[in-house]
């Protein structure tokens, strides 16, 4: 029997999708182009009112960026042109979108805006014409012409709405009727500004270095007064028949926001090599793709570097730590706008968008190519999937083609992510032909629009990406599935960890039961397809192991359609006994307090296991910014051919984050020999002339010098390397020891430099 949750996706151009008659006349009055077609079940048309303002805000931005640069005000000039390069340069055409929902304008502003600045940037790095200022001006000129295309038309069919609403405001009599400021909408709104501003308060007052409980135990009752204040809002939208989308956008940033205001820094340490791959295309003014596969790949870097140089940015580090801010929330609207395509009904849509965003710690958003190739693949899903033509019941029914904007802007988005990321493109493309095979992508040779480009830049540099595919990997599918496996790991796990990586992993697993029991339920084509797509990822491990990760990669590629079908799943309405069914009021009562109850209890456990799995590992995961400055002192200071000895593993360190990535070189301990045992006679002095004599006598270079970090000696309690107390020992023994000198000192890092007179080399 067919599922009252899960429909067809929806016809564009019904008038049944369109909010009000106003809405409709404010579209298509004055022949609008309906362009994409975009607008996503039950949500609410963006109006020629909505649009003006919107209008005035890109052109407020970019007279302040303006003023900034004229009188020399960093700050503003460095706020400004960073929004309008990752937010509003996109804004421009979508204006010219008669018919668009306020969810798909929020995400195709974000994604176009994204693949604009990443597309121009990696052409003028390849190309090595580094112009920032020039770009900048260039796009500056083309918004404002467009947005001078879009003002006339809106500003008529503004003036046209409002003396419709007026003449709809007033009695036979001539009365005006009074209307409700207090929406419901509104006061949603307002009560996620609340929670919003109390985390703010919470994380500004708690600034400081990661500590070994995690930002989730840093933090005062404040901060979960503010979780509290949001998760109460998305059950109140539920409760008055609203929209959730603020809240739930606002749950999905919260803990990322969070990071960003208290450390002040990244919280991944990988984002440092891809810090530095922007640094260097700044100081070389262009990459050069045969050195590394992160240059061959330098769409993202090289869009982030242009954007640094036109927004003055010295430091690309700032960008890295508020790139979650965006991302996090750009996802959420992605997935929404995806379960527009299959579900009915706002809350669900946004619900499966709040399952997906609070599920997916295993894969942390940071600043790096995957995250933005998910968010572009995640638009092309949603954009590529047409609706049937109404037929007979069960019948295949003939398939509504892809227009030619929609077909363009997937063909952008596929550019910018084939020379950004290597994998996302091949994913997408299995999840396309699935779709395709279904019957919901036409044409069928959609996906090669995304196939082409990837293959076209891979052939143009197989001579740096054949180094990373292994022939032997091909058809070992089980092999190629298993995990990440640390080979050091010599004491026990703690249970922070595994409660880190085991909690999201069985909500993952519940999350797939679910969609599993909804397919069993449904037991329609919309459902096997929506399977079937999650099942696409799979592919991944049937050419790759991904460097033993592609378990992650799978599973976050999967979640999106599993999130969907889990969504479709519940609210049945059901829970009103026969004792009071003829009561009307309370059996319709009875069925929402339940619902209500279930739906808090289920955002509160995907909330703490979220906020836990993305804050727990801080202390070893978050870099601290002095260990940035004492890499940064290293980097600015060592002679070419330098080598840094980091005494633990490199996994917790943030090397390569400056342009001279390339020169210098680190080695983790796993290259020295390994870790010692576990044992309580553990000699730190002994350890350090051992580590020492093998840096020497093994990794010759112009000059040795050797780091001591707290999160070194985190990360290494944490997955069992050696004891944190071992760590301190040596710690000490570094400090008192004749064979290095201290060059730098902070809180919680040390940089040493060796002694050449004193180096032992026997």
């Amino acid at each position: 029997m067919k599922s009252p949750q899960l429909t067809a996706p929806p016809v564009a151009g019904v008038a049944g999708e369109i909010s009000s008659p106003r809405t409709l006349r404010d579209a298509s009055s004055l022949r609008a182009p309906t362009g994409l077609g975009l607008r996503a079940g039950g949500q609410e048309l963006l109006t020629a009112r909505a649009r003006l303002w919107i209008a005035a805000t890109v052109l407020m931005t970019l007279l302040m960026a303006a003023v900034g640069t004229v009188f020399d005000l960093g700050p503003l000039r460095t706020v400004t042109v960073s929004l309008f390069l990752l937010v509003e340069l996109g804004i421009a055409p979508m204006l010219l979108i008669g018919r668009i929902s306020v969810l798909w304008f929020a995400l195709l502003s974000v994604v176009t805006s994204l693949a604009t600045t990443i597309s121009i940037g990696f052409v003028m790095s390849v190309t090595h014409l580094w112009s920032p200022g020039e770009a900048l001006g260039i796009v500056i000129t083309a918004t404002i012409l467009l947005l001078a295309l879009s003002f006339r038309r809106d500003l008529v069919l503004a003036r046209g709405a409002g003396r419709e609403t007026d003449r709809a405001a007033r009695t036979p009599r001539g009365q005006v009727t009074p209307v409700s400021f207090l929406t419901p909408a509104r006061l949603i709104a307002a009560g996620t500004i609340v929670g919003l501003i109390l985390v703010i308060v919470a994380a500004a007052g708690a600034a400081g270095n990661p500590s070994p409980g995690g930002l989730f135990r840093l933090l005062g009752p404040t901060w979960y007064l503010g979780l509290g204040v949001l998760v109460l809002c998305v059950l109140g939208a539920y409760r008055l028949r609203t929209s959730p989308a603020v809240p739930i956008v606002a749950l999905s940033t919260v803990v990322v926001l969070s990071q960003a205001i208290t450390y002040g820094t990244p919280a991944v340490m990988s984002a440092a090599r891809h810090i530095g791959i922007v640094s260097y295309i700044r100081a070389n003014q262009g990459t050069q793709p045969e050195l590394d596969i992160y240059q061959a790949w330098s769409g993202l870097f090289a869009g982030i570097a242009w954007l640094c140089d036109a927004a003055g940015i010295a430091d690309p580090i700032g960008v890295a730590t508020w790139w979650p801010v965006l991302l996090s929330p750009a996802l959420t609207l992605g997935v929404a706008a995806l379960a527009s395509r299959w579900l009915s009904g706002s809350f669900r849509i946004w619900f499966a968008a709040a399952v997906f965003t609070l599920t997916s710690t295993l894969n942390i958003i940071y600043f790096s190519p995957q995250s933005v190739g998910l968010l572009f693949s995640l638009t092309i899903f949603a954009l590529a999937v047409v609706p049937r033509r109404i037929g007979k019941p069960g019948s295949f029914g003939q398939m509504r083609p892809l227009g030619y904007g929609r077909l363009g802007l997937i063909f952008l988005l596929s550019c910018a992510m084939a020379v950004s990321h290597q994998i996302s493109p091949y994913l997408t493309v299995a999840g396309l032909v699935v779709l395709s095979l279904f019957g919901y992508v036409r044409p069928w040779w959609t996906s090669l629009l995304v196939l082409a480009p990837a293959l076209g830049w891979a052939a143009l540099n197989w001579g740096v990406l054949g180094r990373f595919i292994f022939l032997g990997a091909i058809g070992r599918f089980w092999e190629n599935l298993q995990p990440p496996e640390h080979t050091f790991t010599q004491l026990p796990i703690p249970l922070v960890t595994k409660l880190t990586f085991y909690g999201p992993a069985l909500f993952l697993v519940i999350v797939g039961v679910l969609a599993i029991i909804c397919v069993v339920q449904v037991r329609t084509r919309y459902v096997f397809a929506l399977l079937a797509a999650a099942a696409s990822s799979v592919s991944l491990f049937a050419v790759t192991n991904y460097g033993q990760e592609g378990v992650f990669r799978v599973s976050l590629f999967a979640a999106p359609w599993l999130a969907i079908l889990v969504a479709g799943l519940v609210w049945r309405g059901r829970g009103v006994t026969n004792r009071h069914r003829g009561n009307r009021w309370w059996s319709f009562w009875h069925a929402r307090t339940w619902t209500t109850a279930g739906l808090s209890v289920t955002l509160a456990a995907l909330l703490g296991m979220n906020v836990y799995g993305q804050t727990a590992l801080d202390w070893n995961r978050v870099m601290a910014r002095d260990t940035v400055e004492a890499l940064n002192v290293y980097e600015a200071t060592a002679p070419d051919g330098a080598m840094m000895m980091l005494t633990g593993t490199g996994n917790a360190t943030p090397q390569g984050g400056t342009s001279r990535y390339l020169s210098l070189g680190y080695l983790s301990r796993e290259a020295l020999g390994g870790y010692p045992s576990g044992s309580a006679d553990y000699d730190a002095d002994a350890d350090v002339v051992l580590l020492t004599k093998s840096l020497v006598t093994n990794w010759p270079a112009t000059q040795h010098y050797a780091l001591i970090s707290e999160s070194i000696g985190a990360y290494d309690e944490r997955y069992g390397f050696q004891s944190y107390a071992h760590y301190q020992d040596l710690s000490a023994a570094m400090a008192v020891s004749r064979l290095w000198v201290p060059i730098f000192t902070g809180e919680t890092t040390t940089l040493y430099q060796l002694r050449a007179s004193e180096a032992p080399i026997s």
